[in-house]
């Protein structure tokens, strides 16, 4: 091969390197910076093709999705001075590229590191202000809510934007647990004895009211039943007035009848006269 060839060879595969390092593509899911000597010379850069200089300018990437961030913090000091361990996940993207790239060098690990610094001083700042109780109980969703937007206004010269923080789990130390357990238990033991309290009070203020409403509906009833009663005899009384009125005869043998039903044919033995006045519808002589 003769020198001649060889240069041009040396030419094509130096204008393929140049032509190759002239361009770079976007993805859709990532942002770029273009950077030339240590300085930004372009961003914001639409998904396809786009071209640089060659060999003076360089291209960085950085993910446009939103990212996760998972940490624990071993040890929070509550306003008690009593420990927690929290375990926390961070929903946060990429505001601002300009200002991402000049805070950590274009580094995502050495981003993920400050903005964890950032949300754990938040986390240990606002459990500071609340005892355990709160802090398990009450204030949880108030805690995230505060340390989101502090965390999101303290991750602005990050260029980062910060969506969401949430607390996975919170432990206690074992000395501290049981005893906080107990007093939880102790304290839902006497709400549930209030409860059963005014409980039974209200059912024996309803037993006395129905007891009582019994009652009066017992006596009214009776008093109603002896004036129906009263009514009736009344008007059997005038009945048998009547009747006997019309026929005295008749009347006394229709009771006699009735005497008859009411006193034989048991099983009580009766020793009477023949003579007597019980048979004297029986017997001629005595009817007589």
């Amino acid at each position: 091969m003769n020198g001649k060839l060889m240069i041009a060879l040396f030419v094509l595969i130096l204008g393929a390197y140049v032509a190759l390092d002239s361009v770079f593509t976007v993805d859709e899911r990532e942002r770029v910076v273009v950077v030339q000597l240590g300085e930004i010379v372009g961003q914001n850069y639409p998904a396809g093709l786009h071209f640089k200089m060659p060999f003076i300018q360089s291209v960085v990437r950085f993910d446009d999705r939103i990212l996760n961030l998972t940490e624990e913090i071993e040890r929070v000091l509550t306003s008690e001075n009593k420990n927690l361990s929290v375990d926390f996940f961070v929903k946060w993207r990429i505001a601002d590229t300009v200002d991402f790239y000049l805070s950590n060098q274009g580094s995502e690990a050495r981003a993920r590191s400050l903005l964890t610094e950032i949300v754990e001083n938040d986390l240990l700042a606002e459990f500071s202000k609340r005892t355990i109780r709160q802090a398990i109980d009450d204030d949880r969703n108030e805690i995230v809510a505060a340390v989101q937007v502090q965390s999101d206004q303290d991750a602005v010269d990050l260029g980062i934007e910060i969506l969401d923080v949430r607390i996975m789990r919170l432990d206690l130390p074992d000395e501290v647990s049981e005893s906080v357990y107990d007093r939880m238990r102790s304290e839902r033991q006497e709400v549930i004895k209030t409860l059963r309290a005014q409980g039974d009070a209200a059912a024996q203020e309803i037993r006395a009211d129905a007891e009582r409403e019994r009652t009066i509906i017992l006596a009214e009833a009776y008093r109603e039943s002896q004036e129906i009663r009263g009514e009736g005899d009344a008007r059997a009384a005038e009945i048998y007035a009547e009747a006997y009125g019309r026929d005295g005869d008749f009347y006394a043998f229709m009771r006699s009848l009735e005497m008859y039903r009411n006193s034989v044919g048991g099983k009580d033995v009766l020793v009477l006269e023949p003579q007597g006045e019980l048979f004297r519808y029986f017997n001629p002589d005595v009817s007589q």
